[in-house]
Order: structure tokens, then C-alpha cells, then sequence
């Protein structure tokens, strides 16, 4: 898919989001429900319009975010070679924030949303996305598994974004059984070592292949 075509898609969802929630505005309790512990319960809340729209512009935020980092890279750091790929991974991580408001508003205007049924598959879906196309990143310093070790060395980087794509996507595929785990620590467990085991390996790769001599002084 090419990169217009996917922030054009974006958008378009992020417009049908604030309509969504321009419709549900006058069955929303003030203030409302806005954040929930890990248990599924609600402990917290904001109050009317910033419970509404905060979400949505945060939203519409991260699409605008994935439209302008390709005017701020850098030399050597660009992100032409694969903007097919950046929008792809806006579309997943725009889509989910979308998902998650529209949860949050459902939820506040008294439908009976167990938050903990939806979340992890919705976390789930997104990890296997990114899992997906990680390992076609390229060194940049906005995306990816950037580690002092992967933004030093080119091998490094695709390596660790390689393993990096398996584990995201192992990992995505556990978050769709957080309804059947029913454990409030289970998600949060299963991202934390996809995301961790690909910062140590990159660690290990870079010691293997450069190791950690001192710099010749001039």
C-alpha cells in the first residue's frame, strides 16, 4: 500500500472518531469514566470535553506525527526507502488508539464493555502488524528498536530488528488469549519481554561483532 494512500485511509478514520464521538457527546456522563486498572475496573475520570476528546486528538495527534517525521530526518537516517511501511505501522497504531476511544465512549455512555476482553486482542493485532513489518525498517531514529548499539551499526540494526519481528508477533499472538488468561498481569508481561529480549540481543550482536575497545586517541 503506498504511503498517500494509507495516511489518506488514517484520516479518514480519524474524521469518522470525532463524529462518532460528536454523536455520542450528549449520552456522556460528566465527569466520566477514563481510565481503567488492570482488573478492568474504572479508576479514574475527567471531566466533559476533555474525557470525550482527549483520545481523538490524541489520535488524530499520531497520524499527524507519522505525516511530518519524514521532513525532520536526517541524512543517512531517511525514511524514503519505506514509507509503504510507515504508513502501514500508522495505520496500526492510529487504528488502535481509535479502538481504544471508541471502547472508552461506549463504555461512559453505559453499554457493558469489560475492557479487559477487548484490549488484548486489540494490543494483539496491533504487535503482530508491527511484528510484521519490522524487520523492512531501516535505520532511522523514529522507529524501531533503537538502542545505542542498533543506530551504531547497520548489522545490528536489521538483526535486531529481525529477532525484533518474531518477538513482537509471538507476543501479539499471546495478547489475543488475555480474555482466557484473565490475569491483570499477563499483557503487560508478554509485551515487556517482546520488547526486552530484542534490546539485550542487539546488545550481544554489537559486543560479537564490534566489541568495546578504547578509541585510538588522535
Amino acid at each position: 500500500m503506498k504511503f498517500k494512500t494509507s495516511m489518506i485511509i488514517g484520516l479518514l478514520a480519524v474524521i469518522i472518531l470525532f463524529v462518532v464521538t460528536a454523536y455520542l457527546y450528549p449520552t456522556l456522563p460528566d465527569p466520566m469514566p477514563s481510565h481503567w486498572n488492570a482488573s478492568g475496573e474504572v479508576d479514574g475520570y475527567m471531566s466533559k470535553p476533555w474525557g470525550a476528546y482527549l483520545l481523538p486528538l490524541c489520535a488524530f495527534g499520531t497520524w499527524l506525527l507519522f505525516l511530518v517525521i519524514a521532513k525532520f530526518s536526517p541524512q543517512g537516517f531517511r525514511l524514503d526507502k519505506f514509507m509503504p511501511v510507515v504508513g502501514i505501522l500508522q495505520l496500526a497504531t492510529t487504528g488502535f488508539m481509535i479502538i481504544m476511544s471508541v471502547l472508552v465512549l461506549l463504555s461512559a455512555s453505559g453499554y457493558p464493555i469489560d475492557m479487559n476482553t477487548v484490549i488484548g486482542p486489540a494490543m494483539g493485532i496491533m504487535l503482530i502488524i508491527t511484528g510484521n513489518y519490522m524487520s523492512k525498517l531501516r535505520k532511522n531514529f523514529f522507529m524501531g528498536i533503537k538502542t545505542p548499539w542498533t543506530l551504531a551499526s547497520d548489522e545490528v540494526w536489521d538483526r535486531t530488528h529481525r529477532l525484533g519481528g518474531k518477538t513482537f508477533m509471538i507476543g501479539g499472538f499471546l495478547c489475543l488469549f488475555q480474555p482466557l488468561v484473565d490475569n491483570a498481569w499477563y499483557m503487560v508481561t508478554v509485551i515487556l519481554v517482546a520488547a526486552f529480549i530484542p534490546v539485550i540481543y542487539s546488545f550481544i550482536v554489537y559486543k560479537n561483532l564490534e566489541g568495546f575497545k578504547a578509541e585510538a586517541k588522535d
